[in-house]
């Protein structure tokens, strides 16, 4: 679908590395607990804050 403005995931994020499972485990973790209650109708990206690969 993006074709040739796909970047290489190690560009793309802020972070410079894919997201490890125990991070992610992490946040599903904090959703699925009490820590959450009081969050609601919020959207939130696990992607160590990236980039968007689209054209400007």
């Amino acid at each position: 679908m993006l074709g040739e403005h796909i970047a290489m995931p190690d560009r793309t994020n802020a972070r410079g590395r894919a997201g490890a499972p125990d991070e992610i485990a992490e946040i599903v973790s904090f959703l699925a607990g009490p820590a959450s209650s009081y969050l609601n109708g919020a959207v939130l990206f696990a992607d160590g804050g990236e980039r968007s690969a689209l054209p400007a």
